[in-house]
C-alpha cells in the first residue's frame, strides 16, 4: 500500500457551509456550551460564598438573611448568563447556565428541610430561567 498518503491532512467539514475557522469565530449555535459551563460554575460558585454567609446574617435578622439570599440568587443567576456573546440565542444560552448554577447547588441544599420547599425550588428554577434569559440578552448586547 505505499501508493497511500498516510501524512496527508483530512478536509474538516464545513459547518453550514462556512468553512471551520469562520464558523467557530462567529457563532457556536444556540447555545455557546463551554461558556454556559463556565458561566453555570462561576455562578455556582457565587450561590456557595452567598449561602455560605447567609447563616450569619441570620444572628443579625431572619428577614436580612432571606433578602440576601434572594440577591445573591439574582447576582448569581446574572453572573451565569455573562458569556452569551457568541451564543446563537442569548436568552436560551443564559437561562440554560443559569439553570445550570442552581442544578449544581441543589444537592447540597436538599438534605436541609428548608432545601426541600417544592415552592421554593420551583420560584428559584423561574427566578433562573427570567433572570438568566435577560442578563444573557443584555451582555450579548452590549458586547456588540
Amino acid at each position: 500500500m505505499r501508493g497511500r498518503d498516510t501524512g496527508a491532512r483530512r478536509a474538516r467539514p464545513s459547518v453550514g457551509g462556512v468553512p471551520p475557522t469562520a464558523a467557530t469565530a462567529t457563532s457556536t449555535g444556540r447555545i455557546d456550551v463551554p461558556g454556559a459551563v463556565r458561566g453555570a460554575s462561576t455562578g455556582f460558585s457565587v450561590l456557595i460564598l452567598g449561602g455560605l454567609l447567609a447563616p450569619f446574617l441570620t444572628l443579625a435578622s431572619t428577614a436580612l438573611a432571606a433578602g440576601w439570599l434572594a440577591a445573591v440568587a439574582i447576582v448569581a443567576f446574572a453572573v451565569a448568563a455573562r458569556h452569551s456573546r457568541r451564543a446563537g440565542s442569548p436568552g436560551l444560552h443564559g437561562a440554560v447556565a443559569a439553570l445550570i448554577a442552581y442544578a449544581l447547588v441543589l444537592p447540597l441544599i436538599l438534605p436541609f428541610e428548608q432545601g426541600r420547599e417544592p415552592l421554593q425550588i420551583a420560584l428559584t428554577v423561574l427566578t433562573a430561567l427570567v433572570v438568566g434569559s435577560l442578563a444573557g440578552t443584555v451582555f450579548a448586547r452590549r458586547a456588540h
